[in-house]
């Protein structure tokens, strides 16, 4: 006679692996969306210096002409959704393991944190591949002898171009990182709690590495050096909505929406450099 195991169903649910957002440390929010989509961003063109000149007349400085500007226009364009129902009948007899709260956070976590991550880092690096910042070293396989060289030759080129040389940070994928930990140049024994629970992994020249999944490069790309002012990332919208028994369903709907963008302002774009393996 055959032995029929009895199964049951855990009425715990066992989540995907997951990593947090990596990008908030390299973005600022310095711009107000709030009631318009677009932001125009005013530069005012510098001066031609020239000699002052003792028997020019009344042009002694030079012929005076009107302060010039250039503009910058940000339009929001990204504006995402994702909608699901939970009829009373499978909540009943799933143990109740659908639970609305529970899972907006699982969606959070595992679909809008990496895209935002992805878009985020593929602005900057296609803006980066306009102004040449992807050309700062040569396109090649990062390797232990290489990492660190590369990444310092990208540091002293940003610096070279005026850029800040405090307040740096790198995004560097997994494979990056660990060839810096090969040479045995990653410190991290001045890092804070704070940095920590950032993502941020080490320091390298000053700069603050935090390592994201290869997943979220686009292709051919391990680091990004950056700094927080280059980039404006606003969230100008996130609503989630959940309907008790909307018509034509027993049970609940679920209504997200999330309006996001991605902006870098090309005026500090050499603060940025890029390295590409290929």
């Amino acid at each position: 006679m055959a032995i029929n195991a009895a199964s049951k169903f855990a009425s715990k649910t066992s989540d995907l692996l997951y990593t947090e957002r990596k990008t908030q440390l390299v973005t600022n929010n310095d711009y107000d969306w709030d009631g318009v989509e677009t932001v125009k961003i005013y530069t005012l063109t510098d001066p031609t210096i020239g000699n002052y000149d003792p028997s020019g007349g009344a042009n002694r400085y030079g012929n005076p002409t009107e302060v010039e500007d250039t503009v910058q226009t940000f339009t929001l364009a990204r504006d995402r959704s994702w909608t699901k129902t939970i009829d009373k009948s499978n909540y009943q007899d799933t143990q109740m393991v659908r639970k609305p709260a529970k899972y907006l956070a699982q969606a959070t976590r595992n679909v809008l944190v990496p895209e935002i991550d992805t878009y985020i880092i593929a602005a900057i690096c296609t803006a980066a591949a306009v102004y040449n910042r992807d050309d700062i070293v040569a396109d090649a396989a990062t390797t232990s002898a290489n990492a660190y060289t590369n990444f310092t030759d990208i540091v002293a080129d940003i610096i070279d171009n005026n850029g800040p040389s405090e307040g740096l940070i790198a995004l560097a994928t997994p494979a990056y990182v660990a060839k810096l930990k090969q040479a045995s140049l990653l410190d991290s024994s001045d890092l804070g709690l704070k940095d920590r629970k950032s993502g941020v992994v080490g320091m390298v020249d000053g700069v603050k590495i935090v390592k994201v999944p290869s997943s979220r490069f686009p292709a051919s790309t391990d680091l990004v050096i950056t700094h927080p002012m280059v980039t404006v990332a606003p969230e100008k919208l996130i609503d989630y909505t959940l309907h008790e028994n909307p018509q034509g369903v027993s049970g609940q709907l679920l209504e997200y929406r999330h309006r996001y963008d991605a902006f870098v302002d090309v005026n500090k774009i050499y603060a940025v450099g890029v390295h590409k393996t290929a």
